[in-house]
């Protein structure tokens, strides 16, 4: 018998009430220092603010993801987060930013989070996704995403962004964080909905070219 790891626990880690005391600062003065990037988008004239989307990203591009996504969504957003401890630091900090969050992995809840993902999507929320994450490989698409697509008829927003000066984490993705006051340049690209013909592995395959060609390094 396996057994599971600490962490990637079944049940999701959520942060303790007690732990908002410095949650709330430590999420403004993050709020602060994104409201100083200098972002630019393009491709907006293919978006529609009131359609629903599934916001394609890489993992390493999270910490931009929520200012970016507010600027052209007009719809509520559920992310996909994972079970672990940072994924529980991750909702607190999400939640804040007004992004709710359904929690799993492709290898913890995966059948249960997809479940979820799919009414929040079916209700009129778009969905916030990273195929690679939450644990890599760094920059593979995995096929569940394509199979949040077929269930709900929604075609992806991919959500290509690029950091002309970042902080490297050392973490499986190479995780990235642009300075203060730096230029952050986002690409939009709307990709149909999948046709059956078309395989899992096949559709993964393309959107992984696809966010690679339009994201940063």
């Amino acid at each position: 018998m396996s057994q599971s790891n600490p962490e990637w626990p079944e049940v999701p880690v959520v942060v303790p009430w007690y732990h908002w005391v410095w949650v709330y600062p430590a999420a403004w003065s993050l709020r602060l220092w994104l409201a100083t990037l200098r972002i630019n988008i393009s491709g907006v004239d293919a978006v529609k603010k009131d359609e629903t989307y599934l916001i394609t990203l890489w993992h390493d591009r999270l910490f931009t993801s929520a200012v970016v996504a507010k600027r052209f969504i007009d719809r509520p957003i559920t992310a996909l987060i994972s079970t672990s401890k940072d994924g529980g630091w991750l909702v607190a900090f999400f939640k804040l930013m007004g992004i709710k969050a359904v929690r799993g992995s492709s290898s913890k809840r995966g059948a249960a989070a997809l479940m979820s993902l799919t009414r929040a999507v079916r209700t009129g929320d778009c969905a916030g996704v990273t195929p690679d994450g939450p644990k890599g490989p760094r920059r593979e698409c995995k096929s569940g995403v394509v199979a949040l697509a077929k269930l709900t008829q929604r075609p992806f927003l991919l959500m290509g962004i690029s950091y002309r000066r970042a902080i490297r984490l050392k973490s499986w993705d190479a995780f990235a964080i642009p300075f203060p006051f730096s230029h952050v340049d986002v690409r939009l690209e709307v990709m149909p909905v999948p046709g059956e013909s078309q395989s899992d592995e096949q559709v993964a395959l393309s959107i992984q070219q696809k966010l690679n060609a339009i994201s940063g390094d």
